[in-house]
């Protein structure tokens, strides 16, 4: 029997990718307002101004949500982000040339939107699995750990590390980005004691 547990990030976590997915909109918001100040091009400078404000409300809204520990059905944040990206693949979309870099913003943008109306769901890596023969865990696109039930000699958890003692040595992998830890360790534990 395989079982998966999904590996939810923590809110501080959560919080450091919505500020750097923030700072473009902040620097779009700050871009708009110079090029409406030298008054160069009006129209593209209100829109930047509008997007990048609009998107900046969005991710504090979001921001305030992460605290209070709720799930929306609807992320609203991609869906606003999905279509200011939208709007400027129009702007740049010039229909007499072939393929351009507007058409891959096209593509990108219903991604976006179709994510956040929950759509289109994402295969996700951050999980725990648990089989008969033993136990994978994905924290990340370039970290995870596998270990056969064989091979395993104690499972210990540290403030931020998951760490199996096997006879080749000691492997470790990080759970400092994973609010529900203690439930990946209890049921690594459950499945070790079988």
């Amino acid at each position: 029997m395989t079982q998966f547990i999904g590996l939810r990030r923590s809110a501080k976590g959560e919080k450091v990718l919505l500020l750097n997915d923030m700072i473009p909109s902040l620097i779009l918001l700050i871009t708009g307002i110079g090029t409406l100040l030298s008054r160069a091009n009006t129209s593209l400078a209100l829109a930047n101004i509008v997007s990048g404000g609009l998107i900046l409300a969005v991710g504090a809204r979001k921001w305030r949500a992460l605290s209070k520990q709720y799930h929306q059905r609807i992320q609203w944040y991609d869906v606003v982000s999905g279509g200011v990206m939208l709007l400027d693949a129009a702007m740049m979309y010039k229909p007499w040339k072939g393929f351009q870099p507007a058409d891959i913003y096209f593509a990108l943008s219903i991604f976006l939107i179709l994510k956040g109306l929950a759509l289109i769901k994402p295969k996700d890596l951050r999980r725990l699995k648990i089989s008969d023969e033993g136990f994978a865990i994905r924290t990340g696109p370039f970290f995870r750990l596998r270990c056969l039930w064989k091979d395993v000699e104690t499972i210990t958890m540290d403030d931020t590390s998951l760490v199996v003692l096997t006879p080749e040595g000691e492997k470790r992998i990080s759970l400092r980005r994973v609010e529900n830890k203690d439930e990946v360790y209890q049921a690594i534990l459950a499945s070790l004691k079988k």
